[in-house]
């Protein structure tokens, strides 16, 4: 067995196509698509890979790639969290722990010649949920769209590891949730703080972008560890990308009495079916087949949710849910997942069970310090250090 930087073109069409040998025995799993990791494995389409160095890894047995992994430095985010981390994404591999080691080993390497003190992973390439953390349970049940699906025995290869980062994907039952006392409570707190919601308004898309990164500003909070509030550019090529696969009435905006934008609310329609019969190809027919068949969607995952630090604990959360939810009974979604959740934000998973919510996924991103000497609390979370009372170790 060897490890091979992927740096011709036969390497990038090995990388990119090892996913669908590894899952042909797993039917839950929802391929990329193509064009975009295409665009990834050039070093395209990826505020991640654009921040730092990085390399793509393949693992080749005898003529066969049987494992994958990309590495890299975030130096944005390291100066913004006050850390000096390494990360390692899009990492796959067959059922042998030697090859998963050897993979894990040389992301280690890279990273110590960088002078990392610590590998964290995986982690999405586009900030996004896709590839962060690896699923540690209910394998049973689909992944929702743009979330991580593993194979069962994937955790095992990382039993030398911490627990870095937990997250928590909730299912909702639309016929169960939300009780009236629930809506007469969210009711109150409208009127109470004098806050509205309303569906968003994708016509002027400059407008919405303005009041989402307005939003995002003052409501991202310092102890979400691996996260930063994105550019205006940023949130405005996700307003785009929202209005061709969203609906206005899954797009839920609050603004305050003085007509301030103070929260928002993002669910997709879950197309994660779909992309499978077309086997992440969008091109040439792919898209057509998504568009014909949107109608047919009866599953939505609510994927963001912020709200500014000024209009906290004032029922804004249940507020976007109900009037998101009631847009979703109107339209006849049949499963809602909200997803996903840091262990760390209490307030949000106290607010997603009061709504109904019942855990039912689990996501972690593993860590590992990569120094000659014991890191402390700092090191690791750095600016999120308070959030975590226990040792890394123990969490």
């Amino acid at each position: 067995m060897k490890i091979l930087s992927v740096n011709n073109r036969k390497l990038r069409r090995d990388f990119l196509s090892l996913p669908f040998t590894i899952y042909q025995d797993y039917p839950q799993w929802v391929p990329p698509f193509e064009h975009e990791m295409r665009k990834l494995i050039r070093g395209k389409g990826s505020q991640l890979l654009a921040n730092g160095p990085h390399e793509f890894f393949v693992a080749i047995k005898g003529k066969k790639v049987v494992g994958r992994i990309c590495v890299g430095k975030d130096e944005e985010l390291n100066k913004a969290k006050g850390v000096n981390h390494a990360f390692f994404t899009l990492f796959e591999s067959v059922n042998d722990e030697n090859i998963a080691a050897a993979l894990l080993d040389k992301a280690k390497q890279w990273a110590q010649e960088r002078r990392a003190t610590y590998l964290k992973g995986p982690v999405s390439p586009t900030n996004g949920d896709d590839y962060r953390g690896l699923l540690i349970d209910n394998f049973d049940d689909p992944p929702s769209i743009l979330m991580p699906y593993n194979p069962p025995y994937y955790p095992k290869f990382f039993r030398n590891y911490d627990s870095y980062l937990k997250y928590y994907a909730f299912s909702y039952d639309p016929e169960k949730t939300i009780s009236e006392r629930e809506l007469k409570l969210t009711e109150m707190a409208r009127r109470r703080y004098k806050y509205r919601t309303e569906n968003a308004n994708f016509s002027d898309l400059k407008k919405l972008s303005r009041d989402l990164y307005e939003i995002m500003l003052n409501s991202m909070p310092d102890w979400e560890e691996d996260l930063v509030p994105p550019s205006y550019e940023e949130i405005y090529e996700m307003a785009r990308t929202m209005k061709m696969v969203a609906s206005p009435e899954l797009v839920i905006i609050a603004r305050s009495f003085d007509n301030r934008p103070i929260g928002f609310l993002v669910a997709l329609p879950d197309y994660s079916d779909l992309i499978r019969e077309i086997r992440g190809k969008l091109f040439p027919f792919g898209w057509i087949k998504l568009i014909a068949s949107k109608k047919t969607i009866d599953k939505v995952r609510a994927a963001i949710l912020f709200v500014t630090e000024d209009f906290r604990n004032k029922g804004v959360p249940a507020a976007m849910f109900v009037h998101a939810y009631e847009n979703m009974a109107k339209n006849g979604y049949k499963h809602i997942e909200g997803s996903s959740i840091s262990w760390k934000n209490t307030t949000m998973l106290a607010n997603a069970r009061r709504i109904g919510g019942r855990k039912y996924k689990t996501y972690l991103v593993f860590g590992k310090n990569i120094s000659s000497r014991k890191l402390s609390l700092e090191e690791i979370y750095g600016r999120a250090a308070w959030k975590f009372n226990k040792v890394a170790g123990e969490i």
